[in-house]
């Protein structure tokens, strides 16, 4: 069985989430359907360096740690335990991360002969998981930069926009950053493929075959499927995969929440990791033996020409974005 739904959650939601906030309102009606003192919920969030870990919350309003694209592969390794732990006094699960995690997870939870009956799993549609290598490095680089420690990162600060991933940060001197050339060079790295993880190029969950009840991404090509719905703050593509996930998704508050079945696959041809592999960059090899060598300001140089020209058209960028002449630029480009 499968089903496909767009969804947006309340404003307010919108705001923290990377794109329809379908996240929370999962987390909202598992503990709904199970009960509170029942439930507990595993995914990514920050420690207190900002590494990227995950992370076990006792109630669907802890979760809001686990809101938000974190582009750094997360460390899974505390939660073994923990989830074995947990399924074992008879506690239902909620687990949301990269599908080669759930499967991770599962295999392990497998192994120990525990029945996999309270355990629920949404997986992301994955581009592929940046080092945590580069993530430390940039942390540095921009610290280096601001003579201040980063104690607040986000990889994609909606009240900025939805679609252009402007980033945002704050240092501990009270210095705040939003969508800045310098706050670019991470996502740009990323989306090029450069600071991707080299098994991710032959990642096999890249197609529709999810291992997870409920499959979440950015519901790409909205405008074009469902034209009348606004999108402008962030529509959520969700997949439910299997009788497990749409008894969650069942416990749905219609009143809260917008949600609209799509009854057409047309929404899986804007989704590139719902079809094919990320394809590994050509000098993706140059790349890493250059950083390991020279380090990470050299990189930005060589590969990104980081400097006066690329902060400059980064800024006119900015600008046009904002203005009337973007939709102009993207009726052309149609």
């Amino acid at each position: 069985m499968r089903k496909v739904y767009a969804f947006k959650n309340t404003f307010e939601q919108l705001m923290k989430s990377s794109s329809g906030g379908a996240y929370i309102a999962l987390c909202e009606a598992f503990e709904k359907t199970f009960g509170k003192e029942n439930v507990v919920f595993y995914g990514a969030m920050y420690d207190k360096n900002l590494n990227v870990i995950h992370g076990r919350k006792y109630s669907s309003k802890e979760c809001s740690v686990f809101q938000g694209s974190k582009y750094v592969r997360s460390d899974i390794s505390k939660v073994f335990n923990f989830l074995e732990e947990d399924i074992s006094q008879g506690k239902y699960i909620l687990f949301s991360g990269t599908p080669c995690q759930i499967f991770a997870i599962k295999k392990y939870i497998e192994s120990k002969n525990i029945v996999l009956d309270n355990l629920y799993c949404i997986d992301i549609i994955c581009h592929g998981t940046p080092s945590e290598k580069i993530w430390n490095s940039y942390k540095k680089w921009i610290e280096k930069n601001e003579n201040s420690e980063l104690i607040n990162y986000s990889f994609r600060y909606k009240p900025e926009g939805w679609k252009a991933y402007p980033a945002f940060a704050e240092f501990k001197d009270g210095k705040k950053k939003i969508n800045t050339a310098d706050l670019s060079i991470y996502s740009k790295l990323q989306m090029i493929g450069l600071s991707t993880n080299k098994g991710c190029f032959s990642c096999p969950y890249s197609n529709m075959n999810r291992v997870g009840d409920i499959t979440i991404g950015d519901y790409w090509g909205i405008e074009k499927i469902m034209p009348n719905i606004k999108s402008k703050h962030g529509v959520s593509l969700l997949i439910v995969n299997t009788e497990k996930g749409n008894n969650i998704v069942d416990k749905f508050d219609e009143d809260k929440y917008f949600f609209k079945e799509t009854n057409t696959d047309e929404y899986i041809k804007y989704q590139h990791n719902l079809k094919e592999k990320t394809e590994e960059p050509q000098n993706y090899n140059e790349f890493w033996k250059d950083y390991e060598e020279f380090g990470f300001e050299f990189i930005l140089k060589k590969y990104l020409d980081y400097g006066k020209k690329y902060i400059i058209i980064h800024n006119i960028k900015k600008v046009v974005r904002k203005s009337p002449i973007i939709n102009i630029y993207r009726n052309l480009k149609k």
